[in-house]
């Protein structure tokens, strides 16, 4: 893991908080979200991070459908994506830890080895950096903050 200075790309973190909105909503299909509607950007780490760690594990890479229905999301996944959006409305920098493609292949690796002992000692470590129940914000306070100047009415999604 390295430490990235991030930077803010307002006009991405924009687009990636619409589109997860929407496939958060069942407005648009997965497939819909991934290739049209997600963001490029290498300078902002917060748009990689969020759509790796959090908005690519809502569905299936398997078929095309929307979130509706059986696919549909629950309250609390729900909760946990307007929060993510919640953040891609600030102007925070993302603070998390970042890993570069070699730096995963070599955890991989080192995984694999290990039986599994390398990526318990990269969790405890990634956890260690902030708190991890109001990831991607990084501290509880800027969290708390945030919801109390909403970007979108009442918080929802």
């Amino acid at each position: 893991m390295q430490e990235v200075i991030s930077v803010v790309d307002r006009e991405a973190r924009n687009k990636l908080a619409e589109a997860m909105r929407a496939l958060a909503n069942g407005l648009i299909t997965n497939d819909e979200f991934e290739d049209k509607r997600l963001p490029r950007c290498k300078d902002d780490p917060a748009i990689s991070e969020i759509f790796s760690k959090g908005a690519w594990l809502l569905y299936s890479d398997l078929e095309e459908y929307r979130l509706t229905g059986i696919h549909q999301l629950n309250e609390n996944t729900k909760s946990v994506v307007a929060r993510w959006v919640l953040f891609l409305k600030t102007d925070l920098p993302y603070e998390w830890p970042v890993s570069n493609i070699q730096q995963g292949l070599l955890r991989f690796v080192a995984n694999i080895l290990t039986l599994g002992a390398a990526n318990k000692t990269y969790v405890r470590k990634y956890h260690a950096s902030g708190d991890i129940n109001v990831w991607p914000f990084l501290r509880r306070i800027d969290y708390e903050l945030a919801i109390q100047n909403p970007v979108y009415l009442n918080n929802a999604l």
